[in-house]
């Protein structure tokens, strides 16, 4: 059982990665709740998936090309998925140089009627 809750949620990370390969925050929210709660480091909680959509395509436009997730653990009790993980931002600002942010992040899944959707996602910067 929780490997297929494992596979739906990296086959949910491979989604929310082409997003930003296509420039596109519409096809990088599509796996998150229509209830979802973002936080970002430093910043307020974003609330919903519209303006989730609104917060990829601004992180997008300051330079960020490309998410790589690797998923360290995920532990599932009923309806809930826990997922543990770290990550590498590619970062291309216009004009800039490019650089990496690596990451490692928490996100809670939920199980909906669609399959497993993303509703609470936080992360921070990693040495």
């Amino acid at each position: 059982m929780t490997n297929d809750i494992k596979m739906a949620i990296d086959a949910a990370n491979k989604i929310f990665s082409e997003g930003f390969l296509k420039s596109n925050a519409s096809i990088t929210a599509s796996g998150f709740a229509n209830d979802a709660v973002v936080f970002p480091p430093d910043g307020d909680m974003i609330h919903g998936k519209k303006a989730i959509e609104e917060f990829w395509k601004s992180v997008m436009t300051s330079g960020v090309k490309e998410v790589i997730l690797n998923t360290v653990e995920v532990s599932v009790s009923g309806d809930f998925a826990v997922e543990r993980g770290t990550g590498v931002l590619k970062i291309h600002p216009q004009g800039g140089t490019p650089s990496e942010q690596n990451i490692k992040y928490v996100v809670v899944w939920k199980r909906a009627g669609e399959g497993w959707k993303n509703m609470w996602d936080i992360w921070n910067a990693s040495p």
